[in-house]
């Protein structure tokens, strides 16, 4: 007869082709056709458990087989919370419970009109536009400061489209449409004259009145003076721009109101210099962090206070700030500055650095209030029309990606933020337009309007599991500090997983993270060291519904799995096909690989228990992580007791005790070690065909049949597992 080892080996040296030997048989092809072709149209517990084909393969492919019959404990099993520690399939003993559990999922995903990767995403793009708008309207004063000078007639300014731009958006003029011959009649107007073109107008009237004002031309377009603005109305034109330009205030506006105190206050001579010049004003109560609306006559009493007097306006009034605000300044009772300047370089210097500081705080508070808001709105918005009616949100969004407020209608916006955008030709996609494109990717929205379930890289529960998976093996066979230390940086890891797969769309800005495809190569016990980019790549554009595919042709499963586990096409792009029905396509082919190997492992113990017996060892060696694993498996623990010669009285024995004598006869670090696991399955075979003798031995294969949990009538049963639940 031939040895246990020896039909062992021929099966596993070559597991593939063993596995679709098995695959090619006609019962088995035509159950996993059945099952691929189905198992996509159920929608729950019931439906699932009444289709007795698809019950039973599942049931099969977990080792469950023997509790097909009991289908009010397996009902009760799937509709168990497994976030919830306490709930029915995670109190029992059994793993293949809660793994079965795992592999479904019959609670519809959580609708969400935006993630929080989106939404941060969102954020990100509206803060980057205020930069942004920043920059361009610095260019846009610079370009104006310099160009404005060097116009000699009004046919310059007018001509200029960027200076007439600038001009007309300064008083509230869209210059989309606008005229160069209307303006050119306004800027000649004279304005004291109430028969003039700009004083018969009756649209824009006082914003084309002050655009005149502006300016210094003649009636044929000269210059009336020696340029076309006095200093002073060029910065009214430059301040009107960048107050009408920017949604927050931005650095370049404080460094133009600091240049311009900085070259009024040596100028000053008495208090009223100051209070009379509002941009001045304005900047001391910034600085200072004085009442908006304080008064004119106020400040000047505090800052002409004689402070050695107790009885000064300073000294008496106020919260006790005055004094400090008196010191700011250098002026007499009466209101003129003493020997010096209004402020010595100190007392500017201690100025202009407060009102930079209190500056950027009062920008950084606004642009925070704004993202705090939308981050609050976003919460309950689970319609398109209450995100385009909320005003500041799509004030904010428009911002975000460069979309003019009135460009598009909220009709074709809807249309945009509604397209399924896996759809080439969706209403998104059509446009061609990467701000519409960009826009409605960072929503999730039916073709109803309502809030749908976010296409992810990969499911939440996908997520989760490999989160975990990954923890598990970074921290197995470890101990004490040394298992606290890798727990740590395993935590470590599987947070920067978890933050950062949300956020990839492609299989090409996956590959580009080696950190986290390493991280799901790890998760599933493959070595990230024998997957190269150029492996990678093969990989993802693997048609999995094709045998003879790249993913399909690896010998080892596990590779085709992890791009199972995705929701990318072949062409890498996330697709809604991977992840329709109760399980996602990485679960279903999960299933069929288990199915398989359950077929092929029952097929051997018709033979030989033994290498059933083997079989499974090989197969759950790389999940087992601590001796309980061992001793909680009845068929490892068989393994392991025949391997060692050790007595079935050994599980009477003290838990502890057990795991010591595992622990005392087995390295678990041998487990990943190849060569070690063939000797120990060797050594096992010989000391199985002592004991029992090699092949046709009937008694060793029911044996082995109740161990795996076949369909002898010794199996577990439903009313037992009840019991040793409730005893929880």
């Amino acid at each position: 007869m031939v040895s246990t080892y020896t039909s062992y080996d021929i099966i596993a040296r070559d597991m593939k082709t063993s596995l679709k030997r098995v695959s090619q048989e006609p019962q088995v092809s035509r159950e996993a056709q059945y099952y691929k072709d189905h198992i996509g149209k159920i929608t729950s517990v019931d439906e699932f458990m009444a289709d007795d084909r698809l019950y039973n393969y599942a049931m099969t492919a977990h080792g469950l087989e023997d509790m097909i019959y009991a289908k009010a404990f397996m009902k009760k099993v799937l509709e168990s919370d497994l976030n919830d520690s306490n709930s029915y399939a995670n109190k029992l003993t059994d793993d293949r419970y809660r793994n079965f559990a795992a592999s479904f999922n019959f609670t519809k995903g959580t609708t969400d009109s935006q993630t929080a990767a989106q939404e941060d995403d969102v954020i990100g793009l509206y803060k980057q536009s205020l930069t942004t708008e920043g920059d361009t309207l610095k260019e846009d004063v610079t370009y104006y400061d310099s160009a404005i000078d060097q116009v000699k007639s009004v046919d310059d300014l007018v001509k200029n489209s960027r200076l007439a731009s600038i001009v007309l958006t300064a008083y509230g003029v869209d210059p989309t449409y606008y005229s160069a011959d209307h303006l050119k009649k306004v800027l000649t107007s004279d304005v004291n004259d109430s028969s003039s073109y700009v004083n018969t107008l009756t649209t824009n009237k006082s914003a084309y009145l002050a655009i005149a004002k502006a300016f210094s031309f003649n009636s044929d377009g000269s210059l009336a003076s020696t340029t076309a603005q006095t200093a002073t109305q060029k910065d009214e034109v430059e301040n009107n721009y960048l107050e009408a330009k920017s949604t927050v205030e931005s650095a370049f506006m404080a460094e133009r109101e600091t240049a311009y105190y900085k070259s009024k206050i040596a100028t000053v001579t008495q208090v009223s210099d100051i209070t009379g010049d509002a941009r001045m004003f304005n900047y001391v109560k910034t600085a200072l962090g004085l009442d908006k609306n304080m008064l004119k006559a106020t400040f000047e009493n505090i800052v002409t206070s004689d402070l050695t007097d107790a009885n000064s306006y300073a000294n008496t009034q106020g919260d006790g700030s005055y004094p400090a605000l008196a010191k700011m300044f250098n002026f007499s009772t009466d209101g003129t500055v003493t020997a010096g300047n209004a402020q010595s370089t100190a007392q500017l210097d201690q100025t202009t650095s407060q009102y930079t500081t209190n500056y950027d705080d009062a920008d950084q508070k606004s642009t925070d209030s704004l993202t705090s808001y939308y981050s609050t709105q976003m919460k309950s918005i689970a319609k398109v029309d209450d995100l385009l009616s909320n005003t500041r949100i799509y004030g904010m969004l428009m911002k975000a990606y460069g979309i003019g407020e009135d460009e598009f209608s909220k009709a074709t916006l809807k249309k945009v933020l509604t397209s399924d955008m896996t759809d080439p030709a969706s209403y998104a996609n059509k446009t061609k337009d990467k701000r519409l494109i960009s826009l409605a990717s960072a929503f999730n929205f039916k073709s109803d309007g309502t809030a749908d379930v976010p296409l992810l890289a990969q499911s939440e529960r996908t997520i989760t599991s490999i989160a975990k998976d990954y923890i598990v093996q970074k921290t197995k066979f470890l101990t004490g500090k040394d298992q606290t230390t890798a727990k740590t940086a395993a935590e470590a890891d599987a947070k920067y997983y978890q933050e950062n797969i949300v956020k990839i769309r492609s299989s090409e800005e996956l590959i580009k993270d080696r950190k986290l495809t390493d991280f799901v190569l790890t998760s599933m016990g493959l070595d990230p060291k024998d997957v190269s980019d150029d492996m990678l790549k093969q990989l993802f554009s693997s048609d999995l519904t094709d045998p003879k595919s790249f993913a399909n042709s690896q010998s080892d499963e596990r590779y085709a799995e992890f791009v199972a586990s995705f929701n990318f096409d072949k062409d890498g792009k996330l697709s809604h096909d991977t992840e329709k029905g109760i399980q996602t396509r990485g679960e279903i082919l999960s299933t069929e690989n288990l199915y398989l190997h359950q077929t092929m492992e029952t097929e051997q113990g018709d033979s030989n228990a033994g290498v059933r017996l083997a079989l499974y060892w090989q197969r759950m060696a790389p999940t087992i992580t601590s001796a309980y694993d061992i001793l909680g498996d009845q068929a490892l623990l068989e393994v392991f007791r025949t391997t060692f010669s050790l007595p079935t009285e050994m599980s009477s024995m003290d838990l502890e005790k057990q795991k010591a004598l595992v622990e005392k006869n087995l390295d678990l670090k041998d487990l990943t070690d190849p060569d070690k696991q063939k000797k120990f399955l060797q050594r096992f075979a010989a000391m199985y065909d002592l004991a029992n003798g090699t092949g046709s031995d009937t008694s060793a294969a029911s044996t082995a049949l109740t161990l795996l949990g076949g369909s002898s009538s010794s199996g577990v049963s439903a009313s037992m597992l009840e019991s040793v639940n409730a005893l929880g």
